[in-house]
């Protein structure tokens, strides 16, 4: 854990301490987007719980979020699976005592708050400071806790939208991400191994050196680096990331940009383009993520192409008509 992360927890429970303040207590409200009274005070119950919970693990320096067994309520069982997994790569802290957010109604009934702020402390100094998005069943327990994407990169995608077909789907989508994003971070092999159709096109990318002396005269070129492109099946990607998980105490991804596209002639098979930041315990890469997603199982969508590619090579960006996008793939 970095020195600044020791001396901020540090000064947290001494100030609790001496000044019987309670540093670690969140009040959470709900702005509007909820018209069901009782479901939104129990959001914000649960929400206040969940995010003084963080701050009092962190203070007490225990190694799991407790909280008392009558409050375990908040949780569903996955709600509450999701939190131990995430905590267990990285400890975080809600580093506001008042959050004011409204609430998002979904299409299958549940809501969604999201702009949680939280400080990750396992993260390097650039990616500490992180938002959730917070999912609620019906009751208002807490189902799902994902990573967001930033809030600008989300109004992107939502606002693109152009029918209220379209808005749904691209909320879709945008779970979809956070979820797919979020359960790399808490190493949750059986999500990813599940969101894979079984036939799934994988390919990824790497920086390769061009050895000068094996090549003749006539086919030499300023360039020293060149990008090869190894395809893999489901069944090899998820073995080699079982080993990635279980080489690395903490993995980070950050999605920096996105965009959307919808198949011309299937309105249920999306590309998604992202720029990936990927930071782990012994390991760091920046490159372009693509996925076409089929949503044609709504409730179960699924991976059918999954790239990677390096964002740069030869000191130079990778050009954009050189990523993968859907228009790149025949279906």
């Amino acid at each position: 854990m970095r020195i600044q992360q020791l001396l901020l927890t540090s000064a947290l429970a001494l100030f609790a301490v001496t000044a019987n303040a309670q540093l670690d207590v969140v009040r959470f409200s709900v702005q509007d987007g909820i018209s069901d009274a009782t479901l939104k005070s129990e959001i914000e119950k649960s929400t206040s719980k969940l995010l003084s919970a963080l701050n009092s693990t962190v203070i007490s320096g225990k190694s799991k979020v407790k909280l008392e067994k009558e409050d375990e309520s908040i949780f569903t069982k996955d709600g509450r699976n999701c939190l131990d997994e995430l905590w267990s790569s990285s400890a975080m802290m809600c580093p506001v005592s008042q959050i004011t957010e409204k609430g998002i109604a979904m299409q299958n009934g549940t809501v969604q708050v999201r702009n949680i702020p939280v400080t990750m402390l396992a993260a390097d100094d650039d990616n500490c400071e992180q938002e959730l998005v917070i999912c609620y069943n019906q009751q208002g327990q807490i189902d799902n806790i994902m990573i967001a994407l930033e809030e600008h990169r989300y109004l992107d995608v939502i606002n693109a939208q152009i029918s209220v077909k379209d808005f749904h789907r691209r909320q879709s989508i945008i779970d979809f991400v956070e979820n797919f994003r979020t359960a790399y971070n808490r190493k949750d092999i059986d999500y990813i191994n599940n969101v894979f159709s079984d036939n799934a096109l994988i390919i990824t990318g790497k920086v390769v050196k061009i050895d000068k002396k094996k090549q003749d005269l006539t086919s030499q070129s300023l360039n020293t680096e060149q990008i090869q492109y190894q395809k893999s099946t489901k069944e090899e990607y998820i073995t080699n990331l079982k080993k990635c998980f279980k080489n690395n105490s903490y993995i980070n991804l950050v999605f920096d940009e996105i965009e959307v596209m919808r198949h011309p002639k299937r309105d249920d098979i999306f590309g998604v383009t992202l720029k990936q930041h990927w930071n782990s315990s012994n390991y760091s890469d920046v490159g372009y993520l693509f996925l076409m997603i089929n949503f044609e199982d709504e409730l179960n969508p699924s991976i059918q192409v999954r790239t990677w590619q390096p964002d740069k090579y030869n000191g130079k960006p990778l050009p954009r008509d050189e990523v993968f996008s859907l228009d790149m793939f025949s279906i």
